[in-house]
């Protein structure tokens, strides 16, 4: 998916300006596209993942819906669809009957991300997704979130940007963030998602709140230039898988 040159923030000069990598790996293109195998297989039939039906409460209502896993890799995290909208409840802590100090960093992490969303209630649904609220699923805490259209930054629709067009949509995202005190501190491809052009964040249970300007400044330079050096390694990954070809 290609996205229109976003405008980049002003730039920031001496130890906070972001110097995005130069080297070229040997034989990778300058810019890539999807490969006509992923186009093809992109309008192929989709097979849907098993659902099963699952009932909460959310506040005073309580509610059905058919779940089903989005990911191998993060079990907690459901695809819920009620009608008329379909959401994705994170389903936290992530795993049960653990011993009591794996439990208390669990319900830490939780905990986390629930501040986050409550600080960053302005931007639900520009920045991050929307949050309808806290509810209860066997006994354990969960947070109702909207299911973000778009792709992540980790698939191959995801990686056809321009490290310049990368930097700026990271930018204007984490900055947009910071305005409420709020550094999101896991800088990882999955975390991200490219929508209608701009990037919305994801996956607040690691984060660090009000830190200094300074620090925020340092830390945005240092997650921007870490998630160039992976996507630079993410394209390439893709093109030998076949996904990505030269532009």
């Amino acid at each position: 998916m290609d996205a229109a040159d976003p405008q980049p923030p002003a730039p920031r000069h001496g130890k906070y300006e972001i110097q995005l990598p130069t080297f070229k790996r040997p034989g990778e293109p300058d810019r890539y596209r999807l490969s006509e195998a992923r186009l093809a297989a992109l309008a192929a039939p989709k097979i849907q993942p098993p659902a099963h039906p699952i009932h909460f409460w959310l506040r005073t209502r309580y509610v059905s819906a058919l779940a089903a896993v989005l990911s191998s890799r993060r079990p907690h995290i459901l695809a819920l669809h009620l009608r008329p909208s379909r959401m994705a409840g994170f389903l936290g802590p992530q795993k049960q009957g653990e011993d009591e100090y794996h439990g208390f960093i669990q319900r830490e992490l939780f905990d986390t991300e629930v501040k986050a969303y409550n600080r960053l209630r302005p931007l639900q649904g520009v920045v991050i997704p929307k949050c309808y609220g806290l509810c209860y699923y066997r006994g354990t805490r969960a947070l109702l979130l909207e299911h973000l259209p778009g792709v992540s930054l980790a698939s191959p629709e995801g990686s056809t940007l321009t490290l310049e067009q990368l930097s700026a949509l990271l930018q204007s995202c984490y900055r947009a963030i910071q305005a409420f005190g709020v550094h999101h501190e896991d800088p990882h491809m999955e975390n991200f998602q490219l929508v209608d052009g701009r990037i919305m964040a994801l996956d607040f249970e690691r984060v660090e709140f009000d830190l200094s300007e300074d620090d925020m400044e340092h830390f945005l330079k240092t997650s921007v230039v870490d998630m160039a050096y992976r996507y630079r390694s993410m394209q390439a990954y893709h093109r030998r898988q076949g996904a990505l070809e030269a532009a």
